[in-house]
């Protein structure tokens, strides 16, 4: 039997700002967002480049843009994680966001939309519990919800901004960066 847990983010000092506006009731989402891109960023430093643009991903994105059915691009994606040694969150991240995307039929800046959705979801899921019905935060567990789609759709829009990524691994690369910096 498998266990859940939740590890939260590294008491560091990049993470104190993040930590101190998440689920705050009287902090724009938006902001709550730029500082949990920052917080991570800073954290991770070119870690987070280099997962995000892990050539499995780029290979995701393919999948996507080629408009394979959901699960002949999943099947693929697994063929391709098979035998990597540096499988990761970020391989895990982007299954997800092939699913999604490819559910959607939303192409390649579906992908990347979803991809960066599946991360910030990732990084407030670590902290967000511990802040519900703390005075000043989110109430409850639908507010938290509600609190990580609103992050997720500004991580969607933020893809979205740079443009439509090349599916290849040069221009998978250069959009990964790109939208890490339109945060």
């Amino acid at each position: 039997m498998g266990t859940s847990r939740n590890d939260p983010s590294p008491p560091i000092p990049p993470w104190k700002p993040a930590l101190a506006v998440l689920g705050r009731t009287d902090v724009p989402v938006e902001r709550q967002s730029l500082e949990i891109w920052r917080a991570v960023a800073a954290d991770r430093g070119e870690r987070l480049v280099r997962d995000l643009a892990n050539p499995t991903l780029a290979e995701a994105c393919s999948l996507v843009s080629k408009g394979r059915p959901i699960g002949e691009a999943l099947a693929a994606y697994d063929e391709a994680t098979l035998h990597l040694s540096d499988v990761g969150l970020a391989v895990d991240l982007g299954r997800r966001a092939l699913a999604r995307a490819a559910a959607k039929n939303s192409g390649a800046s579906g992908f990347s939309g979803e991809l960066f959705a599946e991360a910030v979801s990732y990084y407030a899921s670590r902290d967000l519990p511990s802040f519900v019905a703390a005075p000043g935060r989110i109430a409850n567990s639908s507010a938290a919800i509600a609190l990580k789609e609103e992050l997720r759709n500004i991580a969607r829009r933020a893809a979205l901004s740079v443009g439509e990524p090349r599916p290849d691994r040069r221009g998978w690369n250069r959009h990964v960066a790109s939208v890490l910096t339109a945060f």
